[in-house]
């Protein structure tokens, strides 16, 4: 599924290069070097990611222990990295590290300068023996305490034994002048449909074109949230011994779009995301949502959180059982729990939050004229609870 049709494409000063060259060298076996998959479209980042890895894995999965190291934002090690791409492999033909997104890193002090020495060091060699990639979601935006590209000094020693500064790449820098760019953006709406119609089929269930254009005109057209959607709608009819998703099916279980946004925004909310908060609620003035509206869904959706905190305390762990048990998606289920780790007494900040609801109830109420400022208000005292 793909919407690139040359094998290179020159955005700004990045040359990106057509994510079916990934494909080519998976088959060809040679998928040394060093590779920066970015964009919008996270799933298809992640689908060429797991087509690397499972392809690493096919003969058992003991060489992954020894040759392959996968790290997240929060568990980065230098020290790891450079000990995969520094030694050749043991149980395979390539050594794989995996950076999941690198750009939300929080480097120690020097983490990040030696990481790009490292790669600088090796950048010759890895093509022999290792395959690194960079999953990032942009390459225009801070890496660590640099700027994208930008030239950081560091002490060297010159001929004369003098200490003078000479410039170092960023990780942005170095990777967009060394790595091989991957750019996946969000996908035009004819290529959806068939890949919507594709995931269906693969369920032995089908759908019309234009239910599949209706689904995506009620909710976002990233592939992520609409696989979710398909699978609820394929458990939906499946449970009723059908195999056609109806338009009366989408419109029972796929949220519109408005509803999408405020959850949106309510989770960005408690995620501690403010700025994203207001970006969220600038789309719904957009879409001329009101603001007694707006507050309704963020009531509602604190209200949820009681029910799926209380279902956490009851003892549930896994999002199926709660999703069964409070009604509520297991996509929303899982990211609420997550945000929900956040606080240390998330049943006080729930009721703050609501308390707060109420208080703001009262002033759109005695107001005629739509009032967005108080529900931007509202947003930035949850929070600082």
């Amino acid at each position: 599924m793909s919407n690139y049709n040359k094998y290179s494409k020159k955005t700004a000063d990045i040359e990106t290069l057509n994510p079916k060259i990934i494909d080519e060298k998976i088959k060809s076996g040679r998928i040394g070097g060093i590779y920066c998959l970015f964009g919008d479209e996270e799933y298809m980042i992640d689908y060429y990611i797991r087509k690397i890895l499972n392809e690493f894995m096919k003969d058992g999965e003991s060489n992954f222990n020894f040759d392959c190291a996968v790290f997240d934002s929060d568990n980065f090690d230098v020290n790891l990295f450079r000990d995969i791409i520094a030694s050749y492999p043991v149980m395979s033909d390539y050594k794989i590290a995996v950076i999941k997104n690198a750009d939300f890193i929080k480097f120690k002090s020097g983490e990040k300068d030696e990481l790009v020495k490292i790669l600088i060091e090796y950048k010759d060699d890895i093509q022999d023996y290792a395959c690194v990639i960079f999953k990032m979601k942009s390459l225009t935006e801070n890496v660590g305490r640099d700027a994208p590209g930008a030239p950081q000094a560091i002490a060297a020693t010159s001929q004369k034994g003098a200490r003078e500064k000479t410039p170092a790449l960023s990780l942005t820098g170095f990777l967009k002048e060394n790595a091989n760019l991957f750019e996946f953006k969000e996908n035009p709406l004819a290529s959806l449909i068939k890949w919507i119609k594709k995931i269906a089929a693969s369920e032995n269930t089908e759908i019309s074109d234009e239910n599949a254009a209706y689904i995506l005109n009620r909710t976002e057209m990233r592939m992520y949230p609409l696989k979710n959607e398909l699978d609820k709608l394929v458990r939906f009819v499946k449970s009723e011994n059908r195999n056609i998703i109806s338009r009366e099916d989408i419109e029972l279980l796929v949220s519109k779009k408005i509803d999408m946004e405020a959850f949106e925004l309510t989770n960005a909310i408690l995620d501690k995301k403010y700025g994203k908060a207001i970006e969220s609620l600038d789309k719904l003035k957009n879409l001329k949502e009101e603001p007694a509206n707006i507050l309704g869904q963020i009531s509602r959706y604190f209200c949820d959180l009681l029910t799926v905190n209380m279902a956490v305390n009851s003892g549930l762990t896994d999002n199926y059982s709660m999703s069964k048990k409070t009604g509520i998606h297991e996509y929303k289920i899982k990211l609420t729990v997550n945000s929900l780790r956040r606080y240390k007494d998330p049943a006080d900040f729930i009721n703050k939050s609501l308390e707060l609801c109420r208080e703001c109830d009262l002033k759109l109420k005695s107001t005629q004229l739509p009032d967005y400022g108080s529900i931007e208000n509202l947003l930035f005292n949850i929070a600082g609870l």
